[in-house]
């Protein structure tokens, strides 16, 4: 009987799960997706027992009729979502409210009062983040203010990777980089600041216990395991939040930057000291060492999607057509279609095109956007660097990889080979390598195995004098 495995990611769309070898080779997969609920605008729910269910599902897909045993599992979770519930007297979760996920930005007012109340960049240096309309302190002061009954029948509030923990174990517990995304815990105290709990009026014993990742939570119970249909003492491991979960699953090489392309693409380093800085970058403690620091560049994904269809186009077309196209000196796109990230301050940034003449056509301007987003991960790069971050090389995984002409872009961009992964679900490896730590007591380190883009001289030296004239726009603002 083979022993095995499982990392399971829980989205924000659907869960993935993935069933390992003890040789890290993927040897069943399963997924199983869910609907986001909108009430009302700006209100954007998960109902929590489809997250159980995609769970079930997608575990079940991953070992189909295998004939194996499970040592262990961990979870990559979404951050920020979370729900309100009460706990019976036989110890049962009853959830009082859906799940607020992390893109509801109903409690626009309530973060605003809260920010008069504090100094600027106060709630950012305590805990990593900054308080907006999606934090959840605003949004529990929002159910707060239009439903306070549901406030005094709380007894817990759980998030999307501890629900899945208390449904296998029967216990409460959050890992640290889970927590930060819920907003109310202490980067430099590793534990819930106590100050901030105060201003909301919100009960520390209301929350998961807290746990690093890689620590056993304890064995699973018999009856999720007869649910799941695999064997018994199974042992769940506290996993991360998934752009930590990713990094860990990228772990190719030391001192790299991981970017992680999708809707929006993230760029994620480690650092030995917490990365907190103007540029308002995302720090937390990391499960293999020192600290994670990342940064968001909104737009990146969508805007491409965006184009694609405004000119009914589709990735087979543009990777055949843009290699064509000539090096534009001076035709510019900003690609702040959804808006752009904290690194860009407080400016209001929108999409658009400068210098466009008669002469060029839709695959100039979509090359001149994949241009425009490598501007921006350069920019967060160069940022990154200035925060004390080791980096080496650089990484890429996710949607954007399957077109190689974005990559070479990419790479002539930042002047630097760009090691491009050819496996995608870098979440379930990462959960894999953090359940692997619960059990053998180190994290594991992967072998790369995909495609190498090198810059091209000629083209490096023309895009830094290109990311000049870019770069003006902002000094203007």
């Amino acid at each position: 009987m083979k022993k095995t495995y499982l990392g399971i990611d829980l989205g924000t769309t659907g869960t993935k799960s993935t069933l390992f070898d003890q040789f890290n080779n993927e040897i069943g997969r399963g997924y199983k997706g869910y609907e986001l609920i909108s009430p009302f605008d700006l209100a954007f729910e998960q109902n929590p027992s489809d997250w159980e269910d995609a769970v079930v599902a997608s575990v079940k897909g991953a070992i189909g009729e295998l004939d194996c045993s499970v040592l262990s599992l961990s979870v990559s979770a979404q951050g920020g979502s979370f729900f309100f519930a009460d706990v019976d007297d036989n110890g049962k979760v009853i959830p009082l409210t859906n799940a607020f996920t992390w893109m509801d930005k109903r409690a626009t007012l309530e973060s605003e009062e809260l920010n008069s109340k504090i100094e600027k960049d106060y709630f950012y240096y305590r805990t990593g983040s900054r308080l907006g309309a999606g934090s959840f302190p605003a949004k529990y002061l929002w159910l707060k203010k239009h439903n306070p009954e549901i406030i005094e029948k709380t007894k817990i509030i759980l998030s999307t990777s501890d629900y899945i923990y208390y449904l296998m174990t029967g216990k409460f517990c959050i890992d640290y980089t889970s927590s930060y995304m819920m907003d109310v815990f202490n980067v430099k105290e590793k534990d819930y600041d106590s100050e901030l709990l105060s201003l909301i009026g919100l009960d520390k014993n209301k929350l998961p216990s807290l746990l690093p990742a890689g620590a056993v939570i304890g064995e699973m119970l018999p009856e999720f395991a007869e649910k799941l249909g695999i064997n018994k003492g199974v042992k769940v491991v506290c996993g991360a939040h998934d752009q930590y979960a990713a990094n860990i699953g990228s772990n190719y090489f030391d001192n790299a930057l991981l970017i992680s392309s999708g809707t929006t693409w993230v760029v994620f380093g480690r650092s030995e000291e917490l990365a907190l800085t103007d540029s308002h970058f995302a720090s937390c403690v990391h499960p293999i060492g020192n600290y994670g620091v990342f940064s968001s560049a909104v737009s990146s994904g969508v805007v491409i999607e965006w184009e694609k269809k405004l000119f009914s186009v589709d990735f087979e077309e543009m990777n055949r057509e843009i290699p064509l196209r000539d090096f534009q000196e001076d035709l510019l796109v900003y690609p702040f279609i959804s808006g752009s990230g904290g690194y860009r301050g407080e400016k209001s940034l929108s999409y658009s095109i400068d210098n466009a003449v008669f002469r060029y056509d839709k695959f100039d301007i979509i090359k001149a956007t994949m241009e425009g987003v490598a501007f921006e991960i350069r920019e967060i790069i160069t940022r990154l660097k200035k925060s004390k971050i080791k980096q080496d090389k650089i990484i890429i995984a996710g949607g954007a990889v399957k077109s190689p002409a974005w990559m070479q872009i990419l790479a002539d961009v930042l002047g630097q080979e760009i090691y491009i992964s050819n496996k995608p679900d870098r979440c379930c490896y990462g959960a894999y390598s953090i359940a692997r730590k619960g059990v053998d007591g180190e994290f594991t380190t992967f072998e790369f195995d995909g495609k190498v883009a090198y810059p091209q001289k000629e083209l490096v030296e023309k895009y830094n004098e290109k990311f000049i004239k870019y770069s003006k726009k902002f000094l203007d603002k």
